[in-house]
This record gives structure tokens, sequence and C-alpha cells, in this order.
């Protein structure tokens, strides 16, 4: 055993301490950032911990299996569609691989014993190294001294008096070994995977129920602009401002049509085939959430189709072009809405 090990940066306050901690003991680190389809954590931050700790840096990109292990998760959801146990297992054999890579002897995380109710409990984290195959090999330098000494510890790698050994959701402890190791640029706790987010698990629980094969731009998609089903086959997704409207044409693609006013307002992205009653519907979303004082005296609205396309090429241009219709009302958008 050698005293090099991966570390999980998320860019937030915990997994930086730990990665700190580790330093201090002359441990070699190689930090990673596993990235998801909707960004759960801020990859930007993560890559600028990075740099300020001056250890090698890898995105690893959560592949297609991954939807595979948010659709059928051998342990459950928790409050949501959020998997937790089963996710962790895949983030850890993902880590895993990258520890055979560069030849590192355990891994390092900023997990705090009590702090998340799935995950980080006691019983979860001694499962999680069971099937992740890395028993004893998970090194927690926050919680370390209220959990089981790990192989690092016991071969004398590490220094478990240097370690820590903080429990529950506050932020006190880590906030006063910040100051103690100069960290002053961190971000405010947030709420935490996606997943867990009501409005997102519910879209992700409707795209399974409608859709037998779902990639990873599907998954993507979830986080932008309002979402309708329409149908069995069918999805409206209206942007809610000018960014979003932008993104929402990234995605065009067979299969697929964009409705685009010609004035300030929401486009929106249709996910199947278009026909009369779907174009009225994706006429009606526009209207409805068009600021009256924003809709010309004469409103069109430009329909495109989706084309075959290979990285960036231009969309097809405009196939026609559509009058707008009537605002909807609130009950059919509730209806509808995801």
């Amino acid at each position: 055993m050698n005293k090099k090990a991966v570390a999980m940066i998320s860019g937030g306050l915990d997994s930086t301490l730990a990665a700190k901690i580790m330093l201090e003991q002359g441990i070699e680190l190689v930090g990673v950032y596993l990235s998801a389809p909707w960004g759960c954590c801020d990859k930007t931050k993560a890559m600028k911990v990075a740099r300020q700790l001056n250890i090698p840096f890898r995105i690893v990109k959560l592949t297609q299996e991954y939807i595979q292990v948010i659709r059928s998760p051998k342990y459950g959801y928790g409050s949501s569609m959020n998997p937790c146990v089963d996710c962790r297992i895949y983030m850890f054999d993902k880590a895993k691989e990258l520890m055979e890579e560069t030849h590192a002897s355990f891994l390092v995380t900023g997990e705090v014993l009590g702090q998340r109710p799935m995950s980080q409990m006691r019983h979860s984290m001694n499962v999680i190294e069971r099937d992740a195959g890395l028993i004893r090999l998970v090194v927690r330098p926050l919680s370390a001294k209220a959990l089981p000494v790990t192989l690092p510890e016991e071969k004398g790698i590490i220094d478990r008096g240097g370690l820590y050994g903080i429990t529950g959701r506050s932020r006190k402890e880590q906030m006063e070994l910040a100051l103690r190791y100069g960290v002053v640029d961190y971000p405010n706790p947030a709420g935490g995977c996606l997943l867990t987010d009501q409005e997102f698990g519910n879209r992700v629980r409707d795209l399974f129920e409608h859709q037998e094969k779902v990639d990873i731009e599907d998954m993507e998609l979830l986080r932008f602009g309002r979402h309708f089903r329409i149908g069995p086959s069918a999805k409206l997704i209206v942007g809610r401002n000018e960014e979003e409207n932008a993104t929402l044409e990234q995605y065009l693609a067979p299969g697929r049509a964009l409705f685009e006013p010609d004035f300030s307002g929401p486009s929106v992205l249709l996910l199947g085939m278009p026909n009369d009653e779907l174009k009225a519907l994706a006429l009606g979303l526009i209207a409805h959430y068009t600021k009256p004082e924003k809709r010309p005296a004469d409103p069109k609205v430009i329909f495109r189709v989706g084309v075959s396309r290979e990285g960036n090429l231009p969309i097809a241009p405009p196939e026609e072009s559509l009058p707008l219709e009537g605002r909807m009302e609130e009950a059919q958008l509730q209806r509808m809405r995801v």
C-alpha cells in the first residue's frame, strides 16, 4: 500500500477539507469529479478547488449505464427518485477504476457520518464499500474517528490522530476547520442531488413511465424549461428565459420539432412527431407564457422539424410560420404539467 489516493472532489466545503487534511499528511492525491447528466454539483467549482490544491484532476462522465442504476436501484429510492445507495456504489466503482489506472491505494471522500439520511449512515456506508469492492479502503477524514479504522490507518500510511470525528448535519465544525486551513471561498450548502427534488424527480418518473429507451440527452433535458406531458410518446418543453430558449434549440433532432416566436416569448420543443393537435397546444403554451405587452399585433411562430445533425451543423431553415393562438386555461395546464 502506497501514499497515493483518489479524492472525490465536488467543489463543496467537505470534499475540499478532506483533501486538505490528506495533503497535510503527505498523501499524494488525484482528484476526480463525477459528472452527472443534470450537473448535481458545480463542475467549475470542483476544477477551481483542484487548481487551488495543486493536484491532478479528472472529470469522469457518468454514462448510459448510470441511467439503469437510477431506473432499477437494488436498494430503492429515498424521498423522491434518488437511489442514493446504488448511486454511491456506482460512483465508487468509477473511482475504483481511476485508482487502478493511477496506482492509488485508497479512496478519500468528504462524507460526514449522519449528514445524509440514506448514503451516509453507518450501515449504508458499509454496504457501499462492500458492493464497490472497497472494504476498509475508503478514508473519510472528517468522520474517521467515529468510524472503524481503515487499512491505510492500520498500516501507518495515515495518522488517525490527525483525522476528525465530525457527525451529523451541522456544519459548525467544518466552518471552524475552514478557518484553520485557510478555506475562505466555498459555497453555501445546497439542496444536494437534483434527484431528491420532488419536481425533478417527478420528471424522471414520468420519463421512465413513458419511454423505454432513455439516454443521457433525455436526462439532460429534464433540467430545462416547463414540461407538459401530452401523450405516451409526446411531450412539450417551454423555455423560461432567453437562455433556455437557446438551449432548447440545441436539442432539435430527428423525432422533435421546435416552435420559435418571432417576438420576445418562449420557445417550445416538441418531443414527438408533430400533428395539428400538438401544434395547437404548442402555440397555446407560447401564448399563455408571453407577456401581453410583448405580443405584437401580428405574432408569428416559426416551426422547425428535426434534422439529422452531426456535431454543431446548422439547423434546417424554418419550415413554416404559424399564427399564434389564444391563451390556455390554467386547469388544462395543470393536467398536463410534469
